[in-house]
Order: C-alpha cells, then structure tokens, then sequence
C-alpha cells in the first residue's frame, strides 16, 4: 500500500511542476527574443500571483461577510488572470494595457470604501507598469494615472470611508504590500541580471564564431588557393605550347596530389559549415565497425603507400557490431588514420588496435611521428579554435578534422583522446559506449 501511494506522489508531483511551466510559458515563443520572453514570463507570473492574493482575499472577506470587497477580488482577479489568456492569443500588450487601469480604480474603490491602505497598491501597478509595458508613453501615462489617483485615494479616504476596516486588516494590507513591492523589486533585479548573463553569453559566443570565420577564411585562403594556382599555370603553359605531354604527366602527379588534399579539404570544410548551420543530427544504425575501418584503410591506401607507411593491423580478428551514425565513424576513423599518417615520418609504423571493455569500445591508432606539446593537446578539440599544422612532408590542411570529429563522437555518445610526448608520437582513441 505504501508503495502504490509512493509511486502515486512520484507521478502527481512531476505533473504538477509541468503544469505550472506551462502557464508560466504561456505565449512564450523562440521567436520572440530573449528580452520578450522575459518580459511574457514576467507577465504570466505577475497574473497568476496576483490573481491568486485576490482570489485569496475574496475567500476570507467572503467570511468575514464583506461582499462587496468580495466583488473587487473576483473583478481584480479575473483581470489578471486575464492577462495569461491574452499572452496565450499573443496578444502581449492589451493585458497589461487593459487590467492596470482596472487594477488601479478597483484598488481606489476599495480604499475609499474600507480606508483600509489598498491605495498603496497602487504603487505596485507603477512598478508593474515599468516592467511589464513596452511602449513608453503607456508606461508614462500610465504611471501618472496611478501616483495622482494614490495622491488622491489617500487624501481622501479618511472622510469617504462607508465600512472601516479593522486597525489589523489595515496592518495585514499594509505588510502584504511591502512583501509584494520588494518581491517585485527583487524579482526584476533577477531579470535583469539573467537577461545581462545571456546577453553576455550570447556576445561570447558571437566573438568566437568570428574568430573562427576570420580563421578559417585565412587558412582557405592560403591553402586552397594553391592547387588551384598550379592547375591554371600548368593548363597555360599547356596551351601555349611551352610544355610538352611528357613533362606534363610527370606535373601532373604532384597536381593530382594537390587536388585530392584540395578535395578532402573542401569535404571537411562542407562538413563543418553544415554541422554549425543544422547542426549534427546522428542516425544511428547496427553495422559491423571493423568492416567500416578496413574500407577506410583500403581508401587511404595511397597516402600509405606514398610515404612507405606500414600499417599494423590488429583488429581485423574482431567482429564488433555497434549501433552508431556510419557515415560519423567512418569520418572520425579517416581523420585518426589521416593525420597518424600526416604526421609520421617516411617508412614509419602506425598501430591500429581496439579494446572491449564491456560497456566501452575503444579504438586507437598510434603513431611514431613528431607528437603533439604538452599545452596544445588541451587545445586540439577545441570547436572555437582552429589549428593547422604542416605534416612530415608538408602536407597541408585547415585545421577542422579533430574538432569535427569530437563533435561526431560526441553526438554518437563518445569522446575522443590523446595521450602524445612531443617527438616520440601520439594515441588518438575513439571511446564509444555500448
């Protein structure tokens, strides 16, 4: 029993906190803005807890046989109330609009009536209007009718009182008010400093997506221009007869060599712009991983042949079935193999190994080469930097392949990581969660 009554709580109280997200995100919509949805947000909570008081007040003025107090409860709650529904039809300016004014005559009524201290309500529909109302000449107005109808309901009240309320309802108004006015105060400081936070946020997030463009644009510029400049002299000299199909075809294999770096990088290049614009969206499918890898060896087969690389092979024994985006392993597993043999010296040896620790796949590829420095292995993943560094052989690149493809691993629930002593070479690992 006490379990059927636990699991009872355990539903119930979710439930509860995601209705109440709901109405206070009524009419909030991404569309909007930061500074809109705050002010909407604000909005939704200023009704339901003013709307709440009043329906409150009404319940023990309705004991105490004050009907017509009664009335001016229901009247100010359903105005605020109101002002929830009206951000629901995204009508964000006619609730406050409409309700503040009617606020502020029932809140005057109700002080000349009862001279119980309700006019000093009035100063919370000043405050209100300052933080809920964006056109300012309503906010202006607005204010002006408020402080002169409190200048006024306060002198007044004393000589128009029909049913004088008791010396402690005047008290209890009066300490209600304070703690709505500082809530309220507070309340908007918090806005304040999380709306500056965001702001600030979004602003860094802004200066590093520049730097990085300003960064990318450079590398484009000095290494893709270059195959292209080598393509349209050789086709010149071509033309103009100054060289023949012999010494062509001997330059052209440095061209081919030249365009096939060009075409793997404008590959890295579409890649990322796409993953910054729609972001990485993995599809994830049961396929045999080393089947995967050994189709990546065979294609970077050239680039191991043409620096005499050895390749230690020491998965193919394996069969190793993982639920992962292909398309993302297969990217990840080129950069690894690619850069172990962009940074290994001619006639060198690269060990491909992986290890199954039960919940955690692990595949790493070292090699012998020139290592990575203590400070930028920090740095290498880095997505808001970008980092080219020339090969052995001075082969080029433009720095996305390990960014991209921590993002890869990443969104197919892994990480990637080194371990590397500079000038004795450097692990790259895949670590994939089963």
């Amino acid at each position: 029993m006490n379990n059927v009554q636990t699991n009872r709580k355990r539903v119930v109280i979710p439930d509860i906190i995601h209705f109440f997200n709901r109405i206070l995100n009524t009419g909030v919509h991404e569309a909007n803005g930061i500074a809109r949805n705050r002010q909407i947000r604000t909005v939704n909570i200023a009704g339901v807890t003013g709307g709440t008081v009043s329906l409150l007040f009404s319940i023990v003025n309705t004991c105490l046989g004050n009907y017509l107090l009664v009335l001016i409860n229901i009247t100010t709650m359903a105005c605020l109330y109101s002002m929830v529904y009206f951000n629901e039809r995204k009508k964000y300016d006619l609730g406050p609009m409409i309700t503040m004014p009617v606020c502020a005559l029932e809140l005057s009524a109700s002080a000349l009536i009862y001279n119980n201290n309700m006019e000093l309500y009035l100063l919370l529909v000043v405050c209100l209007s300052l933080i809920l109302l964006n056109n300012k000449w309503v906010m202006l107005v607005l204010s002006i009718f408020s402080a002169v109808l409190l200048g006024v309901t306060h002198r007044l009240a004393p000589h128009t009182v029909i049913h004088q309320a008791s010396e402690t309802r005047r008290i209890m108004n009066a300490v209600i008010w304070l703690i709505m006015l500082l809530f309220c105060l507070y309340y908007f400081r918090l806005q304040i400093m999380g709306y500056t936070k965001e702001l600030e946020e979004s602003n860094r997030q802004l200066n590093v997506a520049n730097k990085t463009r300003e960064k990318l644009i450079s590398i484009l510029a000095h290494d893709m221009s270059s195959p292209i400049n080598t393509l349209f002299f050789m086709l010149d000299l071509l033309q103009e007869d100054m060289l023949s199909g012999k010494d062509f075809a001997e330059s052209s294999r440095l061209l081919i060599l030249q365009a096939k770096n060009l075409q793997e990088n404008m590959d890295g290049l579409l890649q990322w712009c796409y993953t910054q614009m729609k972001g990485i969206a993995p599809q994830p499918v049961h396929f045999n991983l080393v089947v995967l890898i050994e189709e990546v060896i065979t294609f970077l087969q050239p680039q191991f042949q043409k620096k005499h690389i050895r390749l230690q092979n020491d998965i193919a024994q394996y069969t190793c079935i993982i639920n992962a985006d292909q398309e993302h392993i297969r990217l990840i597993i080129r950069n690894l193999l690619s850069n172990a043999i962009k940074f290994s010296y001619k006639e060198a040896t690269i060990v491909l190994s992986m290890e199954d620790k039960g919940n955690e796949l692990v595949i790493s590829v070292a090699d012998f080469g020139i290592g990575i420095a203590a400070d930028m292995q920090q740095r290498i993943f880095a997505g808001d930097k970008i980092h080219s560094t020339p090969g052995t052989s001075n082969e080029k690149g433009i720095g996305l392949g390990l960014s991209l493809s921590q993002e890869f691993a990443q969104k197919n629930k892994g990480f990637l990581s080194v371990i590397s002593e500079e000038g004795k070479g450097s692990t790259f690992s895949l670590h994939l969660y089963k």
